[in-house]
């Protein structure tokens, strides 16, 4: 007998899925493509923190160990998951690729590289970070250096001496940078085509995640001011550096969150990071930005973000204008006219996407309890009209 749900990922927000799955008595199986749980964080350059605090970025039912500090590492983060898994005993096929996912038959047919399967509901916890995004960039074939997307970016030390510019205006372009340092030869050049916001790690001595707990105890009407005015706490003096600074924390040209720390302020002012205007185009040996500068490069990491996984959906359905699918309502996992499919890992506001992970999860699992228990009403009655 088919599992009432398939979950498509086994990464935080699939692992989640299952939690709450396995605490509601649903029957269920998770696939992913990859060989490793929770792939994307089993390939992290080594200085990677994550963004939001440990303390609500746990998975559901264990915390995060305290000795992994306020921000953890990547690769703490991923020690964590490890052992969080060795606590329970999910049903996940690793190294199985989902090639399409159809309605069918009042529920959805789900067929993988390894058969064929029907489950009256579907969740898609694909993740937000398995499909880089490249725009084009005119010469980029011709580039006879490095050209990569962050996504493929582990180890500096990669770049030993090399001439390096980052593509990127958020946190991610600029983690890059900091991680160059001692390894790439100095400076290296941050294009940022729009705007950027500097902020710090913690605001009045507090991180951004405590604020944003005292903002939910707030009137709605009082929380945007209050974040703004705490969220957005920058160092003096940040108008000399050549930043293209946000003119309007309001209402920003670009989308990327705010990049925190004073380490990179320090960078850019000891010269050891310079800002520079976006990446036009590249020639062989060198990028050329968007006010004609010339800067010589052997390498050119993208850090240009992620389109969400979806290429296995054979259905129509509107998005937003990030490209994720619409839910049904504001406080619904469901996706948007498709009954049954649920989607988990989305959002990233607030207070950041593990947190919301596990929220969103015990939605989706709460609405297909009430889904399936619908269902099995309706197929009990309609069996004793026949009788």
């Amino acid at each position: 007998m088919s599992e009432d749900v398939l979950i498509v990922g086994a990464g935080p927000a699939g692992i989640s899925s299952a939690y709450y799955l396995d605490r509601a008595g649903i029957r269920y199986r998770a696939v992913d493509q990859a060989r490793a749980i929770a792939s994307t964080w089993a390939h992290l350059y080594p200085s990677l923190r994550l963004n939001t605090a440990g303390f609500v970025s746990h998975l559901p039912g264990k915390r995060i160990p305290l000795r992994y500090g306020v921000y953890p590492l990547g690769r703490d983060y991923y020690r964590y998951i490890l052992d969080y898994m060795r606590d329970h005993q999910f049903n996940i096929d690793l190294g199985v690729t989902v090639t399409r996912v159809a309605p069918d038959n009042g529920g959805w047919r789900v067929d993988t590289d390894q058969g064929s399967s029907w489950h009256p509901c579907v969740i898609i916890a694909s993740g937000r970070f398995g499909k880089p995004y490249l725009p084009t960039i005119p010469g980029a074939e011709s580039f006879t250096g490095t050209y990569i997307h962050a996504h493929d970016f582990h180890d500096p030390a990669d770049f030993a001496d090399q001439r390096v510019v980052v593509v990127g205006n958020g946190p991610s372009g600029v983690d890059i940078a900091l991680a160059l340092l001692d390894h790439a030869r100095q400076p290296i050049t941050l294009a940022i085509r729009s705007d950027i916001v500097v902020a710090r790690q913690y605001s009045y001595g507090l991180p951004n995640t405590v604020w944003q707990l005292i903002a939910k105890r707030l009137p709605q009407r009082w929380r945007k001011p209050f974040i703004n005015r705490v969220n957005y706490q920058t160092y003096p003096g940040l108008e000399e550096l050549g930043l293209p600074l946000a003119p309007n924390r309001d209402d920003r040209v670009g989308t990327s969150a705010p990049v925190r720390g004073a380490g990179f302020v320090e960078a850019v002012r000891d010269g050891m990071i310079t800002p520079a205007a976006g990446l036009d185009r590249l020639e062989p040996d060198a990028a050329i930005l968007m006010d004609g500068t010339r800067v010589p490069a052997d390498a050119v990491i993208m850090c240009t973000g992620y389109r969400p996984v979806l290429d296995y959906l054979a259905i129509d359905y509107a998005t937003d204008a990030d490209g994720w699918m619409i839910r049904a309502a504001d406080d619904s996992q469901a996706v948007q006219g498709h009954a049954g499919l649920y989607l988990v890992g989305r959002f990233y506001r607030g207070l950041g996407p593990l947190y919301n992970i596990r929220q969103e999860a015990q939605i989706a699992v709460r609405e297909i309890g009430a889904y399936l228990a619908r269902a099995q009403a309706g197929a009990a009655m309609e069996s004793s009209g026949e009788n």
